[in-house]
């Protein structure tokens, strides 16, 4: 049977939504980045332009160029306190001054877990996950990827009388946040994925898959032609 063709509504629908699965993610980080650029001008701008000569300042007053020497100055302090952090006297600095953020009432609050969203997003590897497991979650009918952090629980395993094991099941697209479970061991099917992957396809909502899978599948393909 000869598929019909789409009709006129059909095709601009399809390149409508085409066109926005394009623009808004390109609109998006443009907004950000022109967000981000205002208050670094207008926290770091400013104050750089008042040093700068008045001929590399813009007539309009809006002093971009102050604006960028100022991110560069940025860029080069946060790198000059990486390199000191990664001495061995800079990294007993930073753990004592944290121990001292962390001991202040109301700055830990806010210091804790901005330190632990800021880490997992720099380096999501290194967040203390032992392997990647699938979870009957939210009801007995689905699966959700989930992360084992831990397989010493003794003392609620004393209160079921069973092995447990702790899981973290983070949400999508903001894996930072998620659900702990408390599972026995048995009822945790572990999934042949590394960390990195299974958080791309959390954040991706599913749509990227691991490039393993996926060549996998395509050799399978191969063969049974």
């Amino acid at each position: 049977m000869k598929k019909k063709p789409p009709t006129r509504f059909q095709l601009l629908r399809r390149y409508f939504l085409t066109g926005i699965a394009f623009v808004a993610p390109l609109a998006l980080t443009i907004f950000i980045f022109g967000y981000l650029f205002q208050l670094l001008h207008h926290w770091i701008g400013r104050p750089v332009s008042k040093l700068l000569p008045e001929t590399l300042v813009a007539p309009d007053g809006s002093a971009w160029i102050a604006s960028l020497v100022g991110l560069l100055l940025l860029i080069g302090c946060i790198l000059a306190v990486g390199a000191v952090v990664s001495t061995v006297l800079g990294r007993r600095l930073a753990t004592f001054s944290e121990r001292i953020l962390l001991q202040l009432p109301l700055i830990r609050t806010v210091y804790a877990p901005a330190k632990q969203i800021v880490e997992f997003f720099v380096n999501p590897t290194a967040v203390q996950f032992s392997a990647v497991v699938l979870v009957r979650y939210p009801h007995p009918n689905s699966y959700a990827i989930g992360f084992i952090t831990s397989r010493d629980v003794e003392p609620l395993e004393n209160a079921l009388g069973k092995k447990l094991v702790s899981v973290f099941v983070p949400f999508t697209p903001t894996p930072v946040t998620g659900t702990l479970l408390i599972l026995p061991e048995d009822e945790v099917i572990p999934v042949d994925l590394t960390i990195e992957e299974a958080l791309k396809m959390i954040v991706s909502g599913g749509v990227v898959t691991p490039v393993r899978v996926l060549e996998g599948n395509s050799k399978e393909k191969v063969e049974t032609v």
